[in-house]
């Protein structure tokens, strides 16, 4: 893991096939189906995550039980990285795992995952957009966040988590972490770590681990995916 160092940053040059967008009531309502291979989940008809993400969510997960206690997930998927934080629950000390998915289908499935896992985690599972859930949250509530939705809309897809990463700010304990999909390969561009100081971020860290994506991959083209990493200061 690498702290941000100015003079090593360059700018990426996002080239990624456009994503189509859609209003919250009809992302809400549309059902989430897996390929028949199982490697694929989809909803209205675009990759929302694949399986070749396991070892990134391995490493988030890793990242967001660091303080245990309470962690917040934004985004369940296919359960890949709240499956982790499940298995880490015992020797991290996490005692709670609460995740806010915001498609009805998926938060289906959150739920039966909520029920098999009662007897190893509690799994508090929250239905609705972040924006709408978090603001019912109280401040300092949580040692670990790991944020990764599907982005509906281009002003999401623009703010490339800049929004949340400051309503984390506000949700974590001091000294907590915060980690989450940022759509960098490498490190953070200077715009991004900017932003991130700008509100308040003043331990940042970063690494990139090697992925495989398929070639027809709808969403990542890269061989890397940078893992991030922010504190909250302790006071």
């Amino acid at each position: 893991m690498s702290t941000v160092n100015q003079d090593s940053m360059s700018t990426v040059n996002q080239d990624s096939t456009p994503t189509v967008k859609y209003s919250k009531l009809k992302w809400k309502l549309a059902k989430s189906e897996l390929t028949d291979d199982g490697k694929t989940l989809k909803i209205l008809g675009k990759e929302v995550m694949q399986v070749w993400e396991t070892e990134y969510m391995s490493e988030l997960a890793q990242i967001a039980v660091m303080r245990g206690g309470r962690v917040l997930e934004v985004g369940f998927g296919m359960g890949i990285s709240a499956k982790f934080i499940r298995d880490l629950a015992n020797t991290s000390g996490v005692i709670e795992h609460v995740i806010v998915e915001a498609n009805e289908s998926v938060f289906a499935s959150l739920q039966e995952y909520a029920e098999e896992s009662k007897d190893q985690l509690k799994i508090t599972p929250m239905l609705g957009f972040w924006e709408d859930v978090l603001p019912t949250l109280p401040d300092g509530s949580f040692d670990g966040i790991i944020f990764d939705p599907y982005p509906i809309d281009l002003a999401e897809e623009a703010d490339k988590s800049y929004s949340f990463a400051k309503e984390s700010l506000r949700l974590l304990k001091p000294g907590g972490v915060f980690t989450y999909y940022s759509n960098e390969p490498e490190c953070f561009s200077e715009d991004h770590e900017k932003a991130l100081r700008q509100q308040g971020w003043d331990i940042i860290e970063y690494k990139a681990i090697p992925v495989t994506p398929p070639s027809d991959c709808e969403y990542w083209k890269w061989p890397t995916i940078m893992v991030p990493r922010l504190f909250k200061a302790e006071s």
